[in-house]
């Protein structure tokens, strides 16, 4: 069954919901706002919006602006429970970030973006951008090239997702697989304040990428770019991605 209609937006109830619960998740919206974001009609947004703040997945304001509802948080709060690997890394992420004193993240790749699951701060790091949650393009972020660098189909994801003209897409296309081949060859990836400026990233994969479970997440530590130096990195980040692994086989994955 077709789920989208000639003018792009979708048919479905469930893919109408994700687009406006998706929407929202950016702040707090009005009807209007609801609308021009997501390109649904006036009617049909606040239908959903309104079914969705009466089961609680949306709150409604008396200025009449909808935000994401206690439901949606019990929900988030359940899946970040229910998650094995953060279960296992958190406890050795938090002794990894007092030890090197950087910040330590763990996240995935999504349709073309990186999306983190965790995020332990360390005190030489200082304030860093990222946030549990928050999606930035894969292809800038050292966490989201070492998932891609091992993996086809998110590779060709954020490929496809990177915006170039006819003129410089080929060349745009070589750097990018020449990228790729190097975070092979040297087993990480590096971020020179490309997803954030002045913030430099090492990621690493957990797990064998050959492996059934292997490089589904990745770790990176970020620091300031005069104070991250990527080789040194490379080594301590791979050793706490071994023990996140190990934690994982030993008591999950070893059962399945």
């Amino acid at each position: 069954m077709s789920t989208s209609r000639t003018d792009g937006l979708p048919v479905s109830v469930v893919d109408r919901i994700s687009l406006v619960l998706e929407a929202l998740s950016t702040g707090p919206m009005t009807l209007a706002k609801v609308t021009a974001r997501t390109g649904l009609p006036r009617s049909s947004a606040h239908r959903l919006l309104e079914q969705l703040a009466n089961a609680g997945w949306l709150a409604r304001s008396p200025e009449q602006t909808y935000e994401l509802g206690v439901k949606a948080y019990e929900m988030g709060q359940a899946a970040l429970n229910q998650n094995r690997l953060l279960h296992h890394a958190r406890p050795l992420m938090h002794a990894f970030a007092h030890r090197a004193g950087f910040t330590v993240q763990l996240g995935v790749v999504d349709r073309g973006d990186t999306v983190y699951l965790a995020k332990v701060n360390g005190r030489t790091s200082g304030s860093t951008p990222t946030a549990v949650g928050q999606r930035v393009p894969a292809h800038s972020t050292a966490l989201g090239k070492v998932i891609m660098a091992y993996s086809a189909v998110a590779s060709q994801r954020s490929q496809d997702g990177t915006r170039t003209d006819s003129a410089t897409a080929p060349s745009a296309r070589s750097r990018f697989d020449s990228e790729m081949a190097q975070v092979r060859d040297r087993g990480a990836a590096f971020d020179r304040g490309e997803a954030f400026p002045g913030i430099a990233c090492v990621g690493v994969s957990i797990g064998p990428p050959d492996h059934m479970y292997g490089n589904l997440a990745a770790l990176s530590v970020c620091a300031p770019v005069s104070v991250l130096e990527h080789q040194k990195m490379i080594a301590p980040l791979r050793v706490l991605a071994g023990e996140i692994w190990q934690r994982c086989v030993a008591t999950d994955l070893s059962r399945h």
